[in-house]
């Protein structure tokens, strides 16, 4: 995805979920930054990711969908906390 190809941050939104590619849900929007949003999972909030704008592939009906490839490794959030741990 090349730079004119990256999301408008303004479609962003706290409250939104985020999905990967397959439609999986990854948590949710909780903090738009200027170069990246936080990603939160669980509640109470059991983990937090700082994800970069050109990680996203589209918002679509208030939806952020996720692709793989710039270094975004966010679990989907049915599994437990302590399987993505090393």
């Amino acid at each position: 995805m090349q730079e004119a190809d990256m999301v408008d941050p303004g479609e962003l939104r706290e409250g939104m979920t985020a999905k990967d590619l397959e439609g999986r849900r990854l948590g949710t929007v909780v903090h738009v930054g200027d170069t990246h949003f936080e990603l939160e999972q669980g509640w109470p909030a059991r983990r937090e990711f700082m994800v970069r704008f050109h990680a996203v592939d589209r918002v679509e009906h208030g939806e952020v969908f996720l692709h793989a490839g710039h270094g975004v490794e966010v679990p989907l959030e049915s599994e437990e906390a302590g399987a993505a741990q090393p």
